[in-house]
Order: C-alpha cells, then structure tokens, then sequence
C-alpha cells in the first residue's frame, strides 16, 4: 500500500474543471450478439477498447489529418503526440456490487481544448460503428444512448465534483518502482501517480494510496486484468488507487501509462460507502 498525505483543508471549496478531458462524454452501449455471453467481464477492458479504437480509426480514416492524430494519438511521422488526445473507457454500473465486475458500454472522452468542429467530426465516426469483433467474446453491437446524462454524472460527478476516486481499472505505472525499501518504493509510486494527477491538469492529491483491491465493491483485483507490455516487450506494473484531493474535482479521471486505453479509470467513491481497500 502506498501513501503520500498533506495537510488537510480547512474548508471546502467548490469544484474547478481543471481535467484534461472534458465531461461531454460519447456514451455506447454494448448488446451481446453472435458467439457472445450475456455479460462482458470487465477484466476485458483492453480488448474492448482497443478494437472501439480500430473502428474508429477505420470510420474516420477520411478526415483531416488533425482529427486522425486526435484518434490515433500519433502525429503524421508516426510519433506519439505530446497533448492529450481521445481516450476510450469502459462503463459499468453501479446498481448492484456483483454489477462492477461487466463492462455495460463504453464511453469516448476527448480533450477539453478541441474545437467544436472536429468534436462533432469525431463523434460522427464514432455513430458509424455498429458492432465489435471480439473474437473469443463474440460479437457485440454498439448503440449509441441518447439517453446517457446518468452516466455522464456517474463518471464525472458533475455538477459538484468529488474530493475522493478510485479505480476501476488498474492504473498502469510510467516506470518500473527502483527505490530499494518498502517505505522508499511507497514514496516513488505515490510521487509517479501525483505526477500522474498534474500531467492530467489535477490539483496535488491530499492521499494517494495503491493497493491490489479496489475500493469499489465487487471490482476485479488489479492482478486479475492484464498487463500492458513496454516497447521492449517487458510487462508494466500496474495497481488500482484511491485518491483523495483538498477540493472537488470533476472527471472523467484518467491516470497513468493505459489512460487512453481504458486503464488508470476513476470514480467518485460515494461519501457514505467509501472504505479503505
């Protein structure tokens, strides 16, 4: 378990949209089709949203080279861009704790700064997609919900914020941990994940804790997911968190090396129900 706590606050303070990602989330919900089980576990996040990003690679193959970087988050030399770009998550409900274990949809967020016309671009070849391929998990359709307001307040607790997240997936850390000491690799990790929280335009967390379990009830361990691998083939780590801020803040939250790929996703741990992992 690692921690990094400040003093607290005094009082509270209203929250500030000050996330990379803006809340105007594109909500899709999946339905089983051919070859498919009933419910999609969510430790298939990975796969799920990697192959919604292959589709909307394909739908949106025609668009300016812009809004393709803005898909794929690479630039036109084939390098990783250095601003925030589309990120794909999956959803699931809250209803019931067994309910955290199934993705129940999937969710695209784009960066706050995004002009209107490629926002309206990008969701327009998002709309095109109809089903997704998932070989050993079948077939799934992908409908778009109209109706997805409660979702949107789910993940990004507007209009009030949230002071505490947690996982849902496992965040992915951007380096392997080297201090030598249990107390010292607490340290370096809780450092990563705050430098984490700056690099998505988040206040410094009052408390950062990393461990195995999810402080959402029902979610899957972090060692159940898999690992996403490094360019040299090597496996990353990767833990589910807690993070605790002086003031409200409103998502989405996504945090660490998997953020746009569906790991490293938070949500507001309810006041009366939040406990310790």
């Amino acid at each position: 378990m690692s921690a990094l706590t400040r003093d607290r606050p005094q009082a509270s303070r209203p929250p500030q949209h000050d996330n990379v990602f803006s809340p105007e989330l594109a909500v899709f919900k999946l339905v089983p089709g051919e070859g498919a089980d009933w419910q999609l576990g969510l430790v298939n996040a990975l796969a799920v949203t990697q192959r919604m990003r292959d589709a909307v690679l394909v739908h949106g193959d025609r668009l300016p080279r812009r809004v393709q970087a803005l898909l794929s988050g690479h630039g036109p030399d084939g390098g990783p861009l250095q601003h925030p770009h589309l990120a794909i998550f999956p959803l699931t409900s809250a209803e019931h704790p067994l309910a955290a274990r199934w993705i129940a949809g999937i969710a695209l967020a784009l960066p706050r700064d995004v002009r209107a016309d490629d926002r309206r671009q990008v969701l327009r070849a998002a709309g095109r997609i109809r089903r997704l391929v998932l070989g050993r998990l079948g077939v799934w359709s992908v409908v778009p919900r109209a109706d997805s307001g409660d979702a949107v307040r789910a993940w990004t607790a507007l209009p009030g914020g949230a002071t505490q997240w947690a996982t849902v997936t496992p965040l992915v850390y951007d380096v392997h941990p080297r201090a030598v000491g249990e107390d010292a690799q607490r340290q370096e990790v809780a450092g990563m994940i705050a430098r984490a929280c700056a690099h998505a335009g988040l206040p410094t967390p009052r408390e950062i804790i990393a461990t195995q379990a999810s402080a959402h009830l029902g979610t899957p361990p972090a060692h159940a997911f898999p690992r996403l691998r490094r360019k040299d083939g090597g496996e990353r780590r990767h833990a589910h968190v807690v993070v605790t801020f002086d003031r409200p803040v409103t998502g989405p939250l996504l945090l660490g090396a998997g953020r746009y790929r569906g790991y490293g996703l938070l949500r507001p741990v309810p006041g009366p129900e939040a406990r310790s992992p």
